[in-house]
């Protein structure tokens, strides 16, 4: 099934070219072409000659770019390799790399092969204000991107560099290259086959699968690699650990479902929660991608992924006609009720630290017409306001004890109540319970983790949260944006409905 109509919307292939124009422009493309009964041009994908030439000619075409290939290497497809640049574009966006700045944005492409093609379409889509290393270890491969980037004179914005044969990193040492820089990205196609399987093709677990529609190309070690992808992203992952924020946003793309599944258990497994993750569909191929990041200022959780990316987070994925959620929001001031973005921050801030809600300001726009906060909670302190407010109303002040309730997860929170004369042996027991809760929740996962993004608009002044992390997922996220809500008395929107009075925070 083709799946091009799920390519990023930003993707200029999402409309296949018009080949017969392309062969009135390129002579050349048509001695791979052919003409069928209703007079329509067509190219033949498993014929490596008509796949080479029309990388050639599109580069050419669309980017101004001028591209060489030795005959046994990787023929780099642009709809894919687009795919992942506008991805990172979105990052770009999120981290805001371009905003407020004025030096380039630096990245690392990790085995660029010897097309080069990812640094070049990088500072070309960007009109050179991306700035590229590109590192590779086959030295024939490196003297190939070399002559690329000479070739279209972009010397002063990519440095190809050689890795160590006998070196057993991958960022490590290039970076020693480096010590005073911090890059803003890193990026990488890995070798999705595993050099000690049989054959180089995925595993077909049903039987079902169909032969691949383009010609392989590739030398064995751009396509092979000890342990396969899962190994090699891997190693990334630890050298990240190392390194932190001397890279701010980590990337890679990831050939197999399995494979990518494994990196996300990887990153669970090594506590990095910042990470957010897509998928690039192009004509009959699915790639994975996974980004994560050490640094608190960039929010991965707010970067649209394949399933969002076109910016009303419907998009579905391919063979599944049904809408993904998205972060829930709504409108919670009119431009009279507040009078500024600051107001709107100190109030929420006030709002949730009342209920022992931990909150950070993570990002603030220079126009104040954006911030995002980060919100921690260790429990449930939302829910049943109404009835913790009766409580406390009849509650003696020098009177209390501690009873447990429920904290909507199946867990016991401690609560106070005024009958302090009853069982007081209970009382000690369930205060040292308590205690011992407290001390076991410091290592823990968070209860909920969030992004809360607030935007000032025309009408308003507008929230939206949108879940990181926790073991109380994301109906958390929506319980806390109704208890805001219900507190501040939030006005309905187009975003929100109302069933008999009440606002429905489900998107």
């Amino acid at each position: 099934m083709a799946v091009n109509e799920f390519m990023h919307p930003r993707n200029r292939y999402r409309q296949r070219p018009n080949f017969q124009q392309l062969v009135k422009q390129y002579p050349e493309l048509s001695d791979v072409a052919s003409v069928d009964l209703a007079g329509k041009v067509k190219l033949d994908y498993r014929n490596k000659r008509a796949v080479h030439l029309l990388s050639k000619c599109l580069l050419l075409r669309d980017f101004g770019l001028k591209l060489e290939l030795p005959p046994d290497k990787l023929v780099p497809t642009l709809p894919l390799r687009l795919n992942y640049i506008h991805w990172l574009e979105d990052i770009g966006t999120v981290a805001r790399w371009e905003q407020e700045r004025k030096q380039p944005v630096r990245g690392i492409d990790i085995g660029c092969g010897a097309s080069c093609i990812y640094p070049l379409l990088a500072v070309v889509q960007s009109n050179k204000r991306w700035h590229m290393v590109a590192i590779e270890k086959a030295q024939d491969s490196v003297e190939s991107a070399k002559a690329n980037v000479i070739r279209n004179e972009l010397q002063s914005c990519i440095e190809v560099k050689s890795q160590k044969l006998e070196g057993s990193t991958i960022l490590l040492d290039v970076l020693e290259d480096f010590p005073n820089e911090r890059f803003d990205f890193c990026m990488c196609n890995p070798p999705f086959y595993d050099s000690g399987a049989k054959e180089l093709k995925p595993q077909d677990r049903t039987g079902k699968r169909r032969e691949p529609s383009n010609a392989s190309t590739g030398s064995l070690e751009e396509l092979c690699t000890e342990g396969g992808e899962v190994k090699f992203i891997g190693q990334i992952i630890e050298e990240s650990l190392l390194l932190k924020d001397r890279i701010a946003v980590y990337t890679t793309m990831i050939g197999h479902k399995k494979s990518y599944e494994e990196v996300l258990r990887i990153l669970k497994h090594a506590s990095v929660h910042n990470v957010t993750a897509s998928r690039f569909c192009q004509g009959n191929t699915t790639r994975w991608a996974v980004a994560w990041s050490f640094d608190d200022t960039v929010l991965l959780s707010l970067v649209p992924n394949s399933h969002t990316a076109n910016g009303n987070g419907n998009n579905p994925s391919p063979g599944k006609k049904k809408p993904i959620g998205k972060p829930v929001a709504c409108r919670i001031f009119t431009p009279e009720e507040m009078d500024s973005m600051q107001g709107v921050r100190n109030y929420l801030t006030a709002q949730l630290r009342s209920i022992e809600i931990d909150v950070r300001t993570v990002l603030e726009s220079g126009k104040a017409e954006e911030m995002v906060l980060e919100l921690t909670a260790r429990e449930n302190t939302w829910s049943h306001q109404r009835r913790k407010r009766r409580a406390a109303q009849i509650t003696s002040p020098d009177k209390t004890r501690v009873i447990p309730s429920q904290n909507g997860n199946g867990t016991e929170v401690c609560q106070e109540n005024n009958n302090n004369k009853k069982r007081p042996r209970l009382e000690m027991e369930l205060s040292d319970t308590c205690s011992q809760q407290a001390d076991d929740r410091k290592d823990e996962q968070p209860y909920v983790r969030a992004a809360v993004h607030i935007q000032r608009k025309d009408d308003g002044y507008y929230v939206a949260l949108q879940y990181v992390a926790g073991v109380a997922g994301k109906d958390a996220v929506n319980q806390i944006l109704q208890y805001l809500k219900n507190t501040i008395k939030a006005k309905p929107t187009p975003d929100t409905t109302e069933d008999g009075g009440k606002e429905d925070t489900k998107c």
